[in-house]
């Protein structure tokens, strides 16, 4: 009975991880995943920053690096699964959280369940983006502090906490926020909790950071760019060039951070903590004092970029379900109607998610292997046409897995290529990237060996023929000679000798 009653955890956890893989491999591909599944894959040969542009901190493609060689031919796939494994391990370990504060085991389970039935959560798990790795080890630190502020343990292991949050903020730079909230926290509770353990816990959030640090000391404007300006200027400059003002604007922007929180739990258990607050139905401990401090911090990192989408709501959800298990013990929780409420909420979450690959389930059609083959047959294409240049894409995602390098130029996708007036031709060439303007004169500086579009070609106001449009003009215009890959997603340009 016994092995029976450990063994559960387990099974209950490898059956998450079957389910989230299955969605991973079912799951439409998103224009977002190419940035970071090609700085994965540069890292073979470069650094972010210094040999190609990267639009974040820099730990997740730093850790990964090993897949880009392990798992050559198959990159993509193992990156998906790779942040399926990440998210099953933060809702494992917020069930285990809960429990150790004194919540019952179906308490966790509940809110273990509330976290991986939210809409943000299953678009991080399920996408090759860069969202879970950062939530694991942001959960895996708030666990540990907490054990620690708990216990009374001793200052190592708040350096080892610090250094998990740390290292979230340096794979993610919205997980900054509620790194300085637990900062600000332990400063204002120095007596409580002994000044070596507030110093250790800053240290160990220090070292965390030292490899952003370390990448900016190398390449400082490249990363400043990539960390910083990239996100309060393009996606600004982006929806002006589009006409749409009214996506960074204030009430769209209440809006949507409403109705991202509705996909889910997450709106419930911020009405039902507010309520216990104004109520004082919750004992105050410090505990909930410190998960105060970063769920504010987390709503306020998912309020401040623009537009606001669903994975921005990610760092908010590991302390706010964890006190929100700390209320599912109440009578009022044991009632009908409220269970009733948070299976609606579980079922509104998942239900994005079911919409968008139910009709991969009917067909039988998995996007994901579908676009690696197609990398296959891009690749030996290429290599059929004896060309030793490297591949250009703004899907880099498509080509990562064909086995030909791709141009590290096009290491962003087309998130820095469509934008207008962010770089000085210099700063494009000190950073190694290419926009709409200088793509002619930088493929024909250093053409590459094959181009391959159709993939965002989708018209726009800034864009009327699409984003591929000017590669397509180069391509012909220099001769390339185009074919389809087998499963006949986009365009193959290959050079003529």
């Amino acid at each position: 009975m016994t092995k029976a009653v450990r063994a559960s955890p387990l099974c209950i956890f490898l059956l998450l991880l079957a389910v989230l893989l299955g969605i991973a491999a079912l799951r439409p591909i998103d224009h977002d995943e190419g940035q970071y599944v090609a700085a994965v894959a540069l890292m073979r040969s470069g650094l972010p920053y210094r040999d190609f542009a990267y639009l974040q901190t820099p730990l997740q493609p730093l850790l990964f690096a090993p897949l880009a060689r392990l798992c050559e031919g198959w990159l993509f796939l193992a990156l998906r699964a790779v942040n399926a494994l990440c998210a099953a391990g933060a809702a494992a370990l917020l069930y285990r959280a809960v429990c150790s504060v004194g919540g019952t085991p179906r308490s966790a389970g509940i809110v273990a369940m509330a976290l991986v039935t939210s809409h943000a959560f299953l678009f991080a798990a399920t996408v090759a983006r860069n969202d879970a790795l950062p939530l694991l080890l942001h959960m895996a630190g708030l666990a540990l502090l907490i054990d620690a502020l708990g216990t009374a343990r001793r200052p190592p292991f708040f350096m080892l906490a610090g250094l998990l949050l740390g290292a979230a903020a340096s794979a993610k730079i919205s997980y900054g926020l509620p790194a300085a909230s637990i900062g600000l926290f332990a400063l204002v509770n120095i007596r409580r909790l002994g000044p070596m353990s507030v110093l250790a816990l800053a240290a160990g959030g220090i070292a965390g950071g030292l490899p952003t640090l370390i990448l900016w000391a190398i390449a400082p404007d490249a990363a400043w760019f990539g960390i910083i300006d990239y996100s309060l200027k393009a996606p600004l400059e982006w929806q002006m060039l589009n006409q749409r003002a009214y996506m960074v604007e204030a009430p769209l922007s209440a809006l949507r951070l409403l109705r991202f929180l509705a996909q889910g739990s997450a709106l419930l258990a911020l009405v039902a903590m507010g309520v216990a607050i104004l109520r004082r139905s919750v004992k105050s401990s410090i505990t909930t004092g410190l998960l105060d401090y970063v769920i504010v911090a987390g709503l306020i990192a998912a309020w401040l970029p623009r537009p606001i989408y669903a994975q921005y709501l990610v760092p908010l959800l590991p302390a706010l379900f964890l006190r929100f298990g700390l209320m599912l013990d109440a009578p009022f929780w044991h009632r009908p109607a409220a269970i009733k409420v948070l299976a609606l909420c579980m079922m509104a979450g998942a239900a994005d998610t079911l919409i968008r690959i139910t009709p991969n389930i009917a067909s039988g059609h998995s996007p994901i292997l579908s676009a690696t083959r197609d990398a296959h047959a891009i690749g030996q294409s290429v290599r059929a046409s004896a060309i030793a240049d490297p591949i250009v894409s703004l899907a880099p995602e498509r080509v990562v897995d064909s086995g030909i390098p791709l141009d590290p130029r096009f290491a962003a996708g087309p998130f820095l290529f469509r934008t207008r007036d962010l770089l000085t031709r210099a700063e494009q060439h000190a950073f190694h990237v290419l926009n709409g303007a200088s793509v002619a004169e930088g493929l024909t500086r250093y053409p590459p060996a094959a181009i391959v579009t159709g993939l965002e070609s989708a018209p726009s106001p800034a864009s009327p023929q699409g984003l591929d449009s000017s590669l397509i003009a180069w391509a012909v215009a220099h001769g390339y000679r185009p074919t389809s890959p087998p499963l006949g997603e986009g365009t193959l340009y290959l050079r003529q000798e």
